[in-house]
């Protein structure tokens, strides 16, 4: 098994999207782009210098573990490796510029999806990525919601599909914990639950200690009900102003 390209190799292939995959049990467990030894690049990092001749550790402290924050892919890779294995390197698209590389391999971490993979994150042009048709028609055809000095204040917050799917619902992944002060939250009534760009849930926070404190955390969650019907019809299924979708905190206090 190769550890590196040729440079013959390497200058042929340009930009490519690989997949890692555990000879264990098949699966893909990361996906990547790059050019290169891009694709060999996670196993040489971790390096043969933690085993000895038998693939035990030298240093007992040198595992990978959760707790000492190396990467999924790195665990995994260390896990393969203790069973006298390697993984399996497919390069899966090749000959290609940077541009379509990023987005071959976006459509491949979602066909995948971020529960099966090592993958942090689902890569670039991810605003374009995988939709329900009907989830896509709405979000390309939704008009803003109103932008005006006398809305009503609300807190938005961008949720994704990887975490409602965790959760069971929109409610129970928008309520928190969020990086916000909960004596400050309090003062917004409304909390929009916002997902690609359009307006999913929209909560009316419990006017009695409703936003509450982590205990010894920056991050806050809130308590709440579905707002009424009059302030539902205002943002429900509407597209968040431009200024809103610039944002990149997931959590923003709207006056």
């Amino acid at each position: 098994m190769i550890h590196e390209f040729s440079k013959q190799t390497a200058e042929k292939l340009r930009h490519y999207v690989y997949r890692l995959v555990d000879p264990r049990t098949g699966e893909t467990f990361y996906v990547g782009e790059g050019c290169g030894n891009r694709v060999f690049a996670h196993a040489n990092a971790l390096g043969m210098s933690f085993y000895d001749s038998g693939n035990q550790y030298l240093n007992e402290r040198d595992v990978p573990t959760e707790e000492n924050k190396d990467p999924a892919k790195v665990r995994r890779i260390a896990d393969i490796r203790r069973c006298g294995l390697e993984p399996i390197h497919i390069i899966q698209r090749w000959g290609m510029d940077k541009k379509t590389a990023f987005e071959v391999e976006a459509a491949f971490i979602d066909f995948f999806g971020l529960d099966g993979l090592t993958n942090k994150a689902r890569g670039h042009g991810r605003d374009r990525g995988m939709r329900w048709a009907d989830e896509l028609e709405l979000e390309l055809t939704a008009k803003e919601f109103p932008d005006y000095p006398d809305c009503p204040k609300f807190i938005l917050i961008k949720i994704n599909d990887y975490h409602i799917g965790r959760t069971g619902s929109v409610y129970e992944t928008v309520r928190g914990n969020w990086k916000l002060r909960a004596s400050k939250a309090k003062r917004y009534p409304y909390v929009l639950a916002v997902r690609h760009g359009i307006v999913i849930g929209v909560y009316m926070v419990d006017k009695d200690d409703g936003w509450k404190q982590c205990e010894g955390s920056s991050r806050a969650y809130f308590d709440g009900t579905e707002a009424p019907k009059e302030i539902q019809d205002i943002f429900l299924n509407k597209k968040i102003p431009a200024r809103f979708r610039r944002r990149q905190n997931p959590a923003t206090y709207c006056d």
